[in-house]
Formats: structure tokens, sequence, C-alpha cells
């Protein structure tokens, strides 16, 4: 035996993804030549420290995903990912608009190159407790199952599917209490809109009906003096990300549908806190009305809030990520 064969090999996991809606992670230039690993690192990270929080564990950012130099006590991340995909680019709708109803010009959104196929994903595992890669895993499952990644996913890119999630512990019943100054899984918005209608024919209609939701959605938030909750909730550049992503459309059995999901508030220190009831009663009414331009024909609203789960938080999130208590 070489001293290589004896070296202990990390652990991992390995996962055979394919895409729902193409998948952007960024490029030079914004030009989206390759799947970036590090686009798709940010994604999990975030998600994993979400569901992390929420469950009251403070030391997981740090333990799993590093530190800045400058910090008294650093580390590197640990874990690697590597990708190999088929390499097959989907050249995009260069740019999706259509008029608004009262008139004003809209600038509309801008694609160029994303990724479609199959995306093979190894998580390298260095370092990390088993408790915290157990958490990991369980925040990725339900991110496949739930969320989105990638650059862009608000414009509707990155819903992910995979042929097998990776097996895990469910997530005990007892578990401390969410951290008060993060945001977490415990406040997250996770919707899925089914529609009958078949699933339409090119990808420019396919992303231009989540363009229409979101549009939709967003001017439900319209009212005098409810421009900053506006922006806070979808988006604007140079002040806030958006606190909700809407999927394009993507087939699901013989109809399709997309996804709306994300953290309200998703910043520290929060905002629109005690809002919040009153924010998700009025997106759930807008999802049962649906934009006039929207798909025809009969649909369905999936709708679990993390909020409305407290006293059953665990198994909640076990029912998320399809995990059997």
């Amino acid at each position: 035996m070489t001293v290589l064969d004896s070296l202990q090999r990390p652990d991992g996991v390995a996962l055979t993804l394919r895409t729902l809606t193409p998948l952007y992670t960024g490029g030079v230039g914004q030009h989206g030549d390759q799947v970036h690993p590090s686009g798709l690192l940010g994604g999990i990270r975030r998600f994993s420290c979400l569901l992390a929080a929420s469950v009251g564990d403070p030391g997981f950012e740090h333990a799993v995903w590093g530190t800045p130099t400058d910090a008294k006590k650093h580390h590197a991340k640990q874990i690697a990912l590597r990708i190999d995909s088929t390499e097959k680019k989907t050249t995009l709708p260069r740019q999706i608009n259509w008029p608004r109803s009262d008139g004003k010009d809209r600038r509309g959104w801008y694609y160029n190159v994303a990724h479609e196929d199959v995306l093979h994903l190894t998580l390298t595992r260095r370092g990390i407790s088993e408790p915290h890669w157990q958490l990991l895993l369980l925040a990725l499952r339900i991110q496949l199952r739930h969320a989105t990644f990638g650059s862009r996913d608000q414009w509707g890119l990155g819903v992910l599917t995979s042929d097998e999630l990776p097996a895990i512990d469910p997530l005990p019943s007892s578990q401390a209490a969410p951290l008060p100054d993060r945001p977490g899984l415990h406040r997250a918005l996770l919707a899925e809109i089914q529609f009958d209608a078949a699933l339409p024919q090119t990808l420019e209609l396919r992303l231009k009906q989540g363009l229409l939701w979101r549009e939709y959605l967003r001017g439900s938030f319209r009212k005098t003096g409810e421009d900053n909750l506006r922006h806070y909730l979808f988006g604007k550049l140079g002040q806030y990300g958006g606190a909700l992503n809407l999927s394009a459309l993507y087939p699901h059995g013989k109809g399709c549908a997309l996804r709306v999901w994300g953290v309200l508030p998703h910043t520290t220190p929060p905002q629109f806190a005690e809002q919040r009831p009153l924010i998700l009663q009025r997106l759930q009414d807008a999802c049962y009305q649906g934009p006039g331009e929207g798909l025809s024909g009969a649909r369905r609203l999936l709708w679990q809030d993390g909020a409305a789960h407290q006293q059953d938080f665990a198994h909640w999130i076990n029912q998320r990520a399809g995990v059997m208590a």
C-alpha cells in the first residue's frame, strides 16, 4: 500500500441534477459562458444558513462556510463543489417585454445564455461535524424541492430536480429557538402554483408567464406609501435584493407549475416584520386571483408558510425535505 492509498478520503455526496428552467450562474461580461461552481455554492450557503438560523445554530456558518481572513479566528470553507455538465448552452430570448396596462414604458427583462439538461454535482465534505453535514444536506433537499439556484433566479431561472436526493436523518423535534437577529426558514414562504394547462412550447413563453406573475404580484403593493415595501419584497437595483422569487413555468404532471418562494424579513436588521401576516395574506389573495394575461384554465395553489408551523417546525422541515421522521 502506498502513502496515497493510506490517506483518508473525504466524504461527499454525488447528485445528478436536471434543469426544469435554465440555470445561469454568471460569467465574464455576464455572458454565462459556463456553469460556475461559486455561483451555485453561494446559493447553497445562503439556503443552508437560513435553515441553521431557524434551528438556533449560531456556529453553523463559521464551521461549514468559513470566515473572512480579518476575523480573529478564521478558516476556509469546509465544502468543495465539482460540476460535470453536458455544457448544453441555451440561447435565451434577448429581451422579454410587453405593453404595460397603464401605458408607461418598461425596459423589459434581458437574458443571454444559460444552461439546460444534466449536471453532475459532487459536494465534498472536509472537517464538518455530522450534525452540520446533516443540516447542510437537509437544506439542499428543501432547496431542490421548493426553491431555486444560481443567478437571476428571481427572473425565472434555476429550478432544478434530482434523480435521487441525498439520504439523511430527519431533523430531531427538540431544537433551540431561532436566532433572533438572522433571517431563517421559520419565516419562509414556499408556494407552488399548479396549472392544468399544457406547458407552453417555447422557452420565451415559459419565461414570460413567470415574469407576468412577478409583475402582477409586485403590482399588488402599489398603494400610496408602499414604494419601500414593494422594493423590499421584490428588489430594487442598488437598494435591496428581493425577499421573494418567482420561477418560470416548468413541467408538472400533465400540466405545468411555477414557484413562489422567499424569506420575509430577509435582511439584518429586519424590516416590515410586524407587517408580515398582512403581507402574506395579500400575496396569497393575489395568487388566487392571478394576472389577466396568465394561463387560462384550472389552477391550484400549494401554500406553505414556515411561521404557521412554529409548534411543529421540525416536522414541517422534514416534510418540506421529503424525509419521514
